[in-house]
C-alpha cells in the first residue's frame, strides 16, 4: 500500500491511496469467496458453484463495488495511522476496482482540530458566591403558606388572589374548570378581575401563532364560584403540619435548603463562566462536518418542540420565517449556536483528556439508577431501552462533566 498526502489544512485533509494489483486480485478472490456461500446459485450447492457462473449470477458491478468497499475499509485505517492524522468524517473517491490492475482511491477527511488549553490558574471567575436574602426567605414561607391555604366561599367581585371556577359555554363545552388566579396568565387575570358569581365572559386567550395577523383565540366562560385562600399564620401550629416541632426550626430549615439551592446556582454560574472563558481563550478551526451534524440535531429538536408545543411542523415554522423576511437571520443563527456547541464540546473533550480521570463502574451504575428510577423503570430495562450506544455516550457526558466540576471546584474552594 501506497499512501500520498495531496493537501492539508486546520481541519482538512485529502490523500490518496494505492493498492497493489495482488492485493487487488486477493481482494476479488476472498469476497468472492465469501459471497458464494451467501448466494443460492440453481444447480449448485452453496460455495461449489464455477467461478465464472457466480460472476454472472452476482453481476460484475456489484462484485467491483463489494471489492472496492472491502479495501477500502482494509486500508483507510491502514492510511491515517501512517499518514498520522485523525479524522472525524471522510469522504472516499474512486473508480471500481479491477481484476490484475493497482487500485487508487481518493479520501476527503475533516481532522479534529488541534489546539493547546490555557493554563487554568489565569481563569479568573468573577461570578460571586452568594447567600439567600431575606427576601428569599420571606418568598419561601408566602409559597408554603399559599400551598397550604384553605379555599373559603366569598359573595363579592373577583380578586386577584382568588380560586374560580369557569363553566365554558358553547358547542364545545368542556364542562366547568377550576381557575387559581395566582398561577394564571395576567391578561387573563385582568379580565376576570371584578366579575362576579353568574357573569358570563368572552375570554381573550390571545393569537394562535406568533405570526403576523394570526386570528385571536377566545373561550366564553360564565363564572359558578368564587372562593379565597385563607393563609395559614407562620407559627408553631402551621409548623407541625410541614413536620416540624416549631416555627423556629421551619425557619432553620428553609434558611439551609435555600443556603444549599443557591450554592447550587452560584457554582453552575462560576461553571458557565469559566467554560465561556476558557473556549473563549482558544482560537480553532472547526470541522465542517461536525458543524453540520450539530446542526441537524438542533433543527431536530427545535422540531420535537415545535410539534409538543404548537402543534406545528418545522416545515410550516420555516415558511413562516420565510414570508417575514428572517429565514436567512435564522439560519446564521443556527450556524453559530452549531459552531458555538462544537467548540464547547471539542474543548471540554480535551480538559476531560488532561484530566484523565474517569468514573469508576459502580459510580456509573448508581448515576444509572437514579435515572432509570426517575423514569419509574428498573435499571435492566432501563439499559435495553436505552442501548450500548447511549450507555457509552452518557457515561462519557458524566466524565466530561466530573472533570469540569472538578477544576471550578478547586478554583472555588468547593469540595465535591
Amino acid at each position: 500500500m501506497e499512501t500520498q498526502l495531496k493537501e492539508k489544512q486546520d481541519v482538512s485533509a485529502t490523500f490518496t491511496v494505492k493498492v497493489p494489483a495482488p492485493v487487488v486480485d486477493a481482494t476479488f478472490d476472498r469476497v468472492l469467496s465469501d459471497l458464494s456461500r451467501k448466494v443460492r446459485v440453481p444447480g449448485f450447492r452453496p460455495g461449489r458453484a464455477p467461478r465464472g457462473v457466480l460472476v454472472q449470477r452476482i453481476g460484475r458491478e456489484a462484485l467491483a463495488e463489494e471489492v472496492r468497499e472491502t479495501l477500502v475499509d482494509e486500508h483507510y485505517p491502514k492510511a491515517v495511522r501512517e499518514l498520522e492524522l485523525m479524522p472525524v468524517h471522510a469522504h472516499f473517491h474512486g473508480e471500481p476496482p479491477v481484476e490484475g490492475a493497482d487500485y487508487t482511491f481518493e479520501v476527503h477527511a475533516d481532522l479534529y482540530p488541534t489546539f493547546e488549553l490555557p493554563d487554568l490558574d489565569s481563569i479568573e471567575l468573577d461570578s460571586p458566591a452568594s447567600e439567600p436574602s431575606e427576601e428569599d426567605v420571606e418568598r419561601t414561607i408566602e409559597r408554603l403558606r399559599e400551598e397550604h391555604a384553605t379555599l373559603v366561599p366569598v359573595e363579592r367581585p373577583i380578586e386577584a388572589g382568588d380560586v374560580l371556577t369557569l363553566e365554558s359555554l358553547g358547542e364545545d363545552s368542556a364542562g366547568s374548570m377550576p381557575v387559581d388566579l395566582t398561577r394564571t396568565e395576567d391578561h387573563i387575570v385582568e379580565q376576570l378581575t371584578g366579575k362576579a358569581i353568574g357573569d358570563e365572559v368572552d375570554l381573550d386567550l390571545g393569537p394562535e401563532s406568533e405570526a403576523e395577523e394570526s386570528p385571536r383565540r377566545s373561550l366564553a366562560v360564565r363564572v359558578s364560584d368564587v372562593k379565597a385562600k385563607e393563609l395559614p399564620d407562620p407559627d408553631d401550629a402551621f409548623a407541625a403540619t410541614l413536620g416540624f416541632d416549631s416555627w423556629e426550626a421551619t425557619l432553620a430549615e428553609i434558611r439551609k435548603s435555600l443556603a444549599a439551592q443557591v450554592d447550587r446556582e452560584a457554582f453552575k454560574a462560576q461553571r458557565d463562566e469559566f467554560v465561556d472563558k476558557l473556549v473563549g481563550a482558544i482560537d480553532m478551526a472547526l470541522p465542517r462536518s461536525l458543524v453540520t451534524r450539530r446542526q441537524r440535531a438542533l433543527l431536530e429538536e427545535l422540531s420535537e418542540d415545535l410539534q409538543r408545543q404548537r402543534n406545528q411542523s418545522l416545515q410550516d415554522y420555516l415558511s413562516e420565517l420565510e414570508e417575514r423576511g428572517s429565514r436567512s437571520e435564522f439560519e446564521d443563527d443556527l450556524k453559530q449556536a452549531a459552531e458555538r456547541a462544537v467548540k464547547r464540546d471539542l474543548v471540554l473533550e480535551a480538559l476531560l483528556e488532561r484530566d484523565g480521570e474517569r468514573m469508576s463502574d459502580e459510580d456509573f451504575e448508581s448515576a444509572l439508577a437514579m435515572m432509570a428510577a426517575s423514569e419509574r423503570k428498573d435499571v435492566k430495562r432501563f439499559r435495553s431501552e436505552k442501548g450500548e450506544e447511549w450507555l457509552g455516550n452518557y457515561r462519557f457526558l458524566l466524565d466530561r462533566d466530573r472533570a469540569l466540576r472538578k477544576v471550578v471546584a478547586a478554583k472555588t474552594g468547593r469540595e465535591l
